[in-house]
């Protein structure tokens, strides 16, 4: 995309700005996560449970709303049809999902458990199955790390359209600013981060509708009128429509609380009365971004014709900067980008404490010493950040394609897991177990075609139903779990919980 030099360096002005006062508030957030309660790693994983209610709604939307709203719903959108909003729409439902689903119970068996990570409170429920958390510890690792490169891919391009550098060289700062984020700050610095980013984010949104419609001069509706009459074909639905719709209804919005960097959110927030508050501000603030976002996606197809683009997932951003002044679009692809980078610093922090927590110090090591975690923990997040940098060299050319993928395993892995493990007296570790490895078994086989029952969903849907019901059967076949773990998940909640 042709950018003036003094337009280019007055954008890339006030995204450097604002990534480092950014970088500033996360380092200055270290000082009150030494002051919270609890163990280092409750510090670093759980910010001592004391989140407020913007902090506790910003975790979860941002944790959703990463690149795939704000660059691969579009970018998908622009390639396959306009029917692609319709699927996006169901992850305003986010927050209530997470939090209203699974917010107080979770939160209340955390503080019983002392569970610092998402894996580790499910070890507890399956009876401290070890072979569950390994299992679920390795699947977190591939198919989050999945998203995570998916994430950072949408940095890379914004610093490509920003520079017209190398893609990879965005990639290798967006990294470097990610491993000094969660080193600096934990998830407390994160999660505090992305407030300011959630607030940036939705004026930006905002105001770049109201650009974006005004750029066509045309209004809203005699622009999609007109693109109706060049581009009809853009809003047929495409072959299998209806399971199209009903898979990603599912997978983007009522089974977000298979994904670990947003459901850990419930591990973190301070009260009740703070989980009843974040789920209505973080349901508001998540429908204005995918209400406007989704509303570009006439005006990006309009204004940009097929080919001009490098990729479709550029769309938004390449709006940004072409309708907007230099100093707005910089400060719009810096909330973007902020927004980007929180996910990503959620996603690396999950995954260290996957690594960490839930495989080392679980499932190895139950008395490592703090020192040894400590240097465990700095040495997994610059590794992982690094393997995730790697990976992200060579991107998909569409990013909603590997988010799509990559929650479905999650979804797969986590569906029976939570939902059974929470509301279910009688599940067990065997039916969680053998769940799991079906689940992935089955979702990797009906994905290639190597057993053709997806009925046109996607083919995690029908890997996840079967996984439920393999996990129901085999946990009426084997034994009960411990009285004792029972009476901690499903006992009466008291005061102090």
């Amino acid at each position: 995309m042709d950018i003036s030099s003094t337009k280019r360096l007055i954008i890339i002005s006030v995204f450097a700005i604002y990534t480092a006062a950014l970088l500033i508030y996360s380092i200055v957030t270290r000082k009150s996560m030494k002051n919270g309660k609890g163990d280092y790693l409750s510090k670093f994983y759980t910010g001592g449970r004391s989140g407020g209610i913007i902090i506790t709604a910003m975790m979860v939307s941002a944790g959703v709303a990463g690149a795939g709203v704000f660059m691969g719903v579009p970018g998908f959108t622009y390639t396959f049809g306009a029917t692609w909003m319709v699927c996006c729409f169901f992850s305003i439902g986010s927050n209530l999902m997470v939090l209203g689903l699974l917010g107080k119970r979770v939160g209340i068996v955390a503080r019983r458990t002392n569970s610092k990570t998402f894996i580790e409170l499910f070890m507890n429920r399956y009876n401290h199955s070890k072979i569950l958390g390994l299992i679920c510890g390795i699947a977190t690792l591939f198919f989050l790390g999945g998203f995570a490169v998916s994430t950072i891919t949408g940095g890379g391009r914004i610093f490509q359209i920003l520079t017209g550098q190398d893609y990879r060289i965005g990639l290798a700062i967006f990294t470097a600013l990610v491993i000094l984020a969660a080193l600096t700050g934990g998830i407390k610095g994160i999660a505090s981060a992305m407030v300011i980013q959630g607030i940036i984010m939705t004026i930006s949104v905002l105001v770049l509708f109201i650009a974006g419609v005004n750029s066509t001069g045309l209004s809203y509706t005699e622009t999609i009128q007109s693109l109706m009459e060049s581009n009809p074909k853009w809003f047929l639905p495409g072959p299998n429509a209806l399971q199209t719709t009903i898979s990603y209804a599912i997978l983007w919005g009522i089974t977000t609380f298979t994904l670990p960097h947003v459901t850990m959110t419930a591990l973190t927030y301070k009260d009740t009365k703070t989980l009843h508050r974040a789920i209505k501000i973080g349901t508001v603030v998540v429908a204005i971004w995918l209400l406007g976002l989704n509303g570009l996606c006439f005006i990006t197809k309009y204004t940009f014709a097929d080919g001009t683009l490098a990729t479709a997932d550029l769309a938004i951003p390449a709006l940004a900067v072409k309708v907007m002044p230099a100093w707005a679009a910089g400060l719009v692809l810096a909330g973007v980008s902020g927004a980007v980078q929180s996910s990503m610093g959620g996603m690396v922090v999950s995954l260290a404490g996957t690594v960490v927590s839930d495989i080392y110090k679980n499932i190895f090591n139950k008395d490592a010493k703090t020192e040894t975690i400590k240097k465990l923990n700095v040495a997994a997040i610059i590794v992982v950040s690094i393997v995730i940098f790697l990976l992200a060299c060579n991107p998909p050319q569409l990013l909603a394609k590997l988010i799509t993928y990559s929650t479905g395993g999650l979804t797969v892995v986590f569906f029976h897991t939570v939902l059974l493990g929470l509301f279910w007296k009688r599940a067990n570790e065997y039916g969680a177990v053998t769940g799991i490895i079906s689940g992935i078994a089955l979702y990797v086989l009906i994905d290639k075609g190597i057993l053709p029952i997806s009925l046109g969903f996607n083919a995690c849907i029908m890997a996840t139903l079967l996984a439920t019901l393999i996990a129901v059967v085999v946990s009426f076949a084997t034994p009960k779990t411990p009285y004792g773990i029972i009476k901690t998940w499903f006992g009466k909640v008291e005061y102090n919980d």
